[in-house]
């Protein structure tokens, strides 16, 4: 297995979306060059951009990781299409704005974004959908 640099996932819901931030942060803050974090109508989508290639037995224990919360995921086009223009430089709002997706974190991970997002969700609706718990 050849270790690489990006990693992107699909995780079912917020919980898992947050126990991988928390591991990120814990184990590979250092080695971090951003992450994404977007919210699918069904689920959540969390693309890792490390800074340089990371030793194979990290990158196996990462994707390990990743694998036991949610699954790989490429990405449609539209999506994948933002997601690269996100890495370019161009703003979340801006992006949102052209592609109608739902950046809710960029950068350095922050489990408080996605929490403060969750509430904001679940407070509107008035009940907790599935992919939000």
């Amino acid at each position: 297995m050849k270790p690489d640099t990006n990693y992107t996932y699909y995780f079912a819901n917020a919980s898992h979306t947050l126990r991988v931030i928390e591991h990120l942060r814990n184990h590979y803050q250092s080695q971090l060059n951003s992450v994404a974090v977007v919210n699918l109508i069904s689920g959540w989508l969390v693309q890792v951009n490390l800074k340089k290639l990371i030793p194979i037995d990290s990158a196996k224990n990462l994707q390990a990781f990743l694998k036991e919360m949610g699954f790989g995921y490429k990405p449609s086009g539209e999506i994948a299409t933002a997601l690269e223009r996100l890495k370019a430089g161009e703003s979340p709002t801006s992006i949102m704005n052209r592609y109608k997706i739902v950046i809710v974190a960029y950068g350095q991970p922050e489990k408080e974004e996605i929490e403060i997002f969750r509430q904001q969700i679940v407070e509107r609706l008035g009940y907790c959908p599935q992919n939000m718990a």
